[in-house]
């Protein structure tokens, strides 16, 4: 009868660090995700000087959540965003604005479906 129990309890462990999990990816997914939103947007009005604080924002923003992202989920994934992220701000500061938008998309792009891979749908499960 303990062990029925103690795999209950492990059972109910494991489903509330899967909870934990989605809920963290899709919160730092949408704020990461927004702060690059709002450094394209600085650089497509000419506003460099804001899109370079908000590219720098969002690269200590994922660096800070990066340690608790990679308790969880795959590394390559991280590191690839992790590095589109780390050249925003020198592209921004040598005014290469287009490749800067290019890899802002490409940014979300990454973080977005790095939030959908967490969700457990059918096709993520098989």
């Amino acid at each position: 009868m303990k062990r029925i129990w103690v795999s209950g309890i492990i059972f109910v462990l494991l489903l509330a660090m899967c909870i934990f999990g989605i809920i963290n990816t899709q919160k730092v997914s949408s704020e990461v995700e927004q702060t690059i939103e709002l450094a394209k947007q600085a650089a497509e009005v000419g506003d460099l000087k804001t899109a370079y604080q908000m590219s720098q924002k969002a690269v200590a923003d994922w660096h800070q959540k990066h340690k608790i992202l990679c308790v969880y989920m795959s590394h390559a994934k991280l590191e690839a965003i992790d590095q589109t992220l780390a050249a925003l701000p020198a592209l921004v500061k040598n005014e290469a604005n287009e490749q800067f938008e290019g890899e802002c998309d490409r940014g979300i792009t990454q973080i977005q479906y790095l939030n959908e891979s967490e969700i457990p749908t059918i096709q993520n499960i098989f």
